[in-house]
């Protein structure tokens, strides 16, 4: 759809904004230009609808060499959303919504209607807000009609700069909401520039990270989050959020203490221990805490009435365990496949050293997957 072959830019007071990029951007993506201040992902962005010229190099839109087409006809194909919105004041919503259609000639009844359709699209109930005027709605309503009036045309193309930034957190995070289920109904291609990781990793099919004009990583951010490309990546994602997709804790981090007893116990002492414990089963050890089987509240239950039986009777001594020096992703793994609530932790000695319950695997996972939001 877009692609950059060796672009290159410098300004006039000798300023090297791009550096020899090369990359491509599908149809239907949304791609994210990131990156701190000066780095480059603006000029880059301007460059797709020739507001901003390559000193050097290609930007070929469809395999058409833009540098040959009309760049009036070039802007008015493609929308174009600014940090400040930019909606003109003496103009109601409607008549700002309805601006590049018009400019393009299309026909009234089909814009105005699509005017109504898009302003439906994000909350706005058109009865109300196409008559009014910019300076009547709040931050968050005025940039969601910047948006579709980027949309009101049906241009392929749509760039956004930085078109959150000056929104409040509640209102950006509302409007990232609102972008990626857009994105879900009429799949643009859009390049969306920004400088905060969170929103980039949110919105994201593919994340390119710049610096000094150059790229550093263009990658998917599940991929980005697990293999930064190297420390100024590293740093600009935040050990928070690296830690929150890293590598899972150990095992013994999750296992908690076990509710064990002896084989020779009867059942209703397993009833009552199980009670006062609040758990289903029981874990049961030999000498030297040698672990030798589950048993269930199920099977206790069944087997009940039967005075003569003890727990050693109706153990499973077959059920799943891990070694406590095996990763948590095989105990994710082992309790998901067996369906079972826990899972015994064994040394090399084949002694019980703790279990991993569902609780205590949720427990870890939300504490450190509920801190990675630190903003860059």
């Amino acid at each position: 759809m877009i692609r950059f072959e060796k672009v290159f830019k410098t300004f006039s007071d000798g300023f090297q904004a791009l550096d020899d990029i090369s990359f491509h951007i599908d149809e239907g993506e949304l791609f994210v230009l990131i990156g701190p201040s000066g780095c480059g992902k603006t000029t880059t962005m301007k460059m797709i609808n020739r507001l901003v010229e390559p000193t050097q190099g290609k930007i070929l839109i469809d395999d058409k060499d833009i540098s040959k087409e009309n760049p009036v006809e070039l802007r008015r194909n493609i929308g174009y959303v600014i940090q400040h919105i930019g909606l003109l004041p003496h103009m109601t919503i409607g008549e700002n919504v309805a601006l590049v259609p018009k400019l393009k000639k299309m026909n009234a009844s089909i814009y105005q209607k699509r005017v109504d359709d898009l302003l439906s699209m994000v909350g706005l109930d058109p009865d109300i807000y196409r008559h009014r005027y910019p300076s009547e709605l709040s931050g968050g309503q005025q940039q969601r009609v910047g948006v579709i009036r980027a949309l009101a045309a049906e241009p392929p193309i749509i760039l956004m700069d930085e078109p959150f930034s000056a929104l409040d957190p509640i209102s950006r995070e509302q409007l990232q909401d609102e972008l990626i289920r857009l994105q879900q109904e009429i799949k643009k291609t859009i390049v969306f520039v920004t400088h905060v990781m969170d929103e980039a990793l949110k919105i994201a099919d593919r994340i390119c990270f710049m610096k000094d004009g150059k790229i550093l990583q263009l990658d998917t951010p599940d991929h980005i989050l697990r293999h930064p490309a190297n420390d100024f990546v590293s740093s600009f994602i935040g050990e928070d959020r690296l830690n929150a997709a890293g590598i899972l804790p150990d095992v013994e981090e999750v296992m908690v203490k076990p509710v064990t007893t002896g084989p020779n116990r009867g059942l209703a002492e397993a009833i009552k221990s199980m009670h006062k414990h609040k758990v289903d089963s029981l874990l049961i050890t030999g000498p030297g805490n040698i672990y030798l089987g589950t048993a269930k509240a199920w099977d206790i239950q069944q087997h009940y009435l039967e005075e003569n039986l003890t727990l050693q009777d109706i153990m499973v001594n077959n059920f799943p365990v891990i070694q406590r020096d095996q990763p948590l992703s095989e105990a994710i793994e082992i309790i998901s496949e067996n369906n079972v609530s826990n899972l015994p932790v064994l040394n090399t000695k084949g002694e019980l050293v703790g279990v991993i319950t569902r609780a205590s695997l949720v427990d870890v996972m939300a504490h450190k997957y509920g801190n990675g939001t630190i903003d860059s």
